[in-house]
């Protein structure tokens, strides 16, 4: 699995999707909207906004959801080199907390204030996960781009290193290449 960021110059949202509990969306939301749009939004009786205005993103309108019930929260966040570990639902009650696990080669960090859960609480997600590059810093390196937050390579793909601030090489090839889910990690000191 590959994953990456695109750029998309004329990105649209389209009209929100019934379970969002918009009142009236058709009233808020016409026509297509570009990537960056805002708009301000009611919503069903029962449900509560969760934001202000809604923002047209490359993941369509987000808060996602718009609207919810008092109390409850919508899918967990995302997190830095982690994914949770059952598939989300779209919402949580007060007091239900969904467990982490962090990607291959990292360790998650489980001293306070960090736990491997987040909890819903009235309606927001609390609690710390942070997940910690083991292999890597052991081996002085780090990915050589700029978006250094997930970073995924298939099979057969390639990807680049560089040696830590004040450390250098010790002679390995700084672009390696995924063989089956395992990779060749170059050493600095």
């Amino acid at each position: 699995i590959c994953k990456f960021q695109m750029h998309w110059l004329n990105l649209i949202c389209i009209l929100i999707p019934r379970d969002q509990h918009v009142h009236r969306p058709s009233e808020y939301f016409r026509g297509d909207m570009k990537l960056g749009a805002r708009r301000s939004y009611y919503c069903e009786h029962g449900y509560h906004p969760m934001a202000r205005e809604a923002t047209c993103t490359q993941d369509g309108w987000t808060p996602n959801p718009l609207c919810a019930v008092p109390g409850k929260c919508g899918p967990p966040p995302p997190v830095n080199d982690a994914d949770t570990v059952e598939i989300p639902k779209k919402e949580y009650n007060t007091g239900e907390r969904v467990e982490y696990i962090c990607f291959n080669k990292y360790t998650l960090d489980t001293s306070p204030p960090f736990s491997r859960y987040l909890t819903c609480q009235q309606g927001e997600w609390s609690g710390n996960i942070k997940c910690l590059m083991e292999e890597m810093n052991e081996r002085g390196i780090e990915l050589a781009y700029r978006d250094k937050q997930k970073m995924f390579a298939p099979h057969d793909d390639y990807l680049s290193f560089v040696c830590q601030r004040g450390k250098y090489s010790v002679g390995a090839d700084f672009r390696q290449k995924c063989n089956d889910g395992v990779m060749t990690l170059p050493k600095c000191v």
